[in-house]
């Protein structure tokens, strides 16, 4: 496992947590508990980035996927009042959002959220140098904390109506549950995959496992104001749009794209099985495992399906695939009579052995 991959991550103070943490992280997570015991939470905490651009828009996109602002694209202040988006963010929106993690350093850092008379004299002179517009009354502070990472605080309006002046991230590492065909898909395809021939070859290689005949993927218009992601086949002179092969294919295909582009990141996947029928769940899992590895991705994904944890056991039983042992865990959130959420970490010998037993290792409340 590389570096910067995270071996130890805590968060404070986020959405149902007044404190969460896991230890002892590997390159390929699989994280499993109950229902509504926060798992898909812990996802969204992982989209946390040291670059407070970024951080804002990815908590404003998971956010997005659980459908708070609708289909609005540009947002306004008036829009969003009294912070309300960031009471789902924040457990307790007057104490600060609070995130340690460990790999190649030692990163502790806090998100805060501030009301303008409340900045400091030179913070306010800085924002009224560079408005364009009303100031915003509210703010979000990142301030680091440790010695070895050293930097100024960052700012940004908390509002998000800047968010067309700034170089905000199209492509965020984390596919939520149930997230299909979408035109997302075409653009990342135009952006990411057809400018570069060894990805684009990569996809069509790893697709070949749900389309057998397939010749080459591509977008078409299918009239004046629509393209779709489509694809040729050896055997037939036609082209087909991906949907018509299932949800499952474009899944697959949606996680595999997203894989590619979260080269040397962390990304995150949301009931990662869901879809996949149980029969292709150990070839799908070798697939992304191994693609996973070859971009130096740190893989976090979640399940309910006691299937999709043996798939992962299975597809690492292979002997391609036992080198990448070492480096995968088991994640089960346990939630105690107090409410809190503990994440008990298995490695590859462990979790193989709870499951041969017949041990639960899917969490639950105790």
């Amino acid at each position: 496992m590389e570096k910067q991959h995270l071996t130890y991550f805590k968060i404070e103070n986020f959405k149902r947590f007044d404190s969460f943490e896991m230890s002892n992280l590997g390159q390929f997570n699989l994280i499993v508990g109950d229902n509504n015991v926060g798992k898909t939470s812990v996802l969204e905490a992982l989209t946390f980035d040291e670059n407070l651009v970024y951080w804002r828009s990815n908590l404003q996109n998971t956010t997005n996927f659980r459908g708070f602002f609708g289909d609005q694209v540009n947002l306004k202040p008036e829009g969003i009042k009294d912070a309300e988006a960031w009471k789902l963010i924040f457990k307790d929106t007057v104490k600060p959002l609070i995130v340690t993690a460990n790999s190649n350093h030692l990163l502790h850092m806090s998100l805060s959220l501030i009301s303008y008379k409340d900045l400091s004299s030179s913070e306010v002179e800085t924002i009224k140098k560079h408005s364009i517009s009303t100031i915003p009354q509210l703010w979000i502070k990142q301030e680091f904390h440790n010695k070895v990472v050293s930097r100024f605080p960052q700012l940004l309006s908390a509002y998000f109506e800047d968010v067309a002046y700034l170089d905000d991230p199209s492509y965020i590492p984390f596919i939520p549950v149930n997230l299909s065909y979408g035109d997302d898909l075409v653009d990342y395809f135009y952006e990411y995959i057809n400018v570069d021939k060894v990805l684009k070859k990569e996809l069509e290689e790893n697709l070949k496992n749900l389309i057998p005949n397939l010749e080459e993927v591509r977008v078409h218009r299918f009239s004046k104001t629509h393209e779709v992601l489509c694809v040729t086949l050896t055997n037939s002179n036609g082209i087909y749009p991906l949907v018509r092969y299932g949800d499952g294919t474009v899944k697959t295909t949606r996680i595999l794209m997203e894989t590619l582009l979260a080269k040397n990141k962390r990304f995150m996947i949301d009931e990662i099985g869901a879809g996949i029928h149980f029969l292709r769940l150990k070839d799908f899992w070798q697939t992304i495992i191994q693609l996973c590895a070859q971009n130096n991705t740190q893989l976090f994904a979640t399940t309910h399906s006691l299937e999709c944890q043996q798939a992962f056991i299975e597809a690492l039983e292979e002997p391609e695939m036992q080198q990448y042992q070492k480096d995968a865990r088991n994640i089960s959130l346990i939630e105690n009579k107090q409410g809190e959420v503990k994440a008990v970490t298995y490695d590859f010998g462990q979790f193989e052995y709870a499951l041969n037993i017949g041990f639960n290792t899917r969490g639950g409340a105790r």
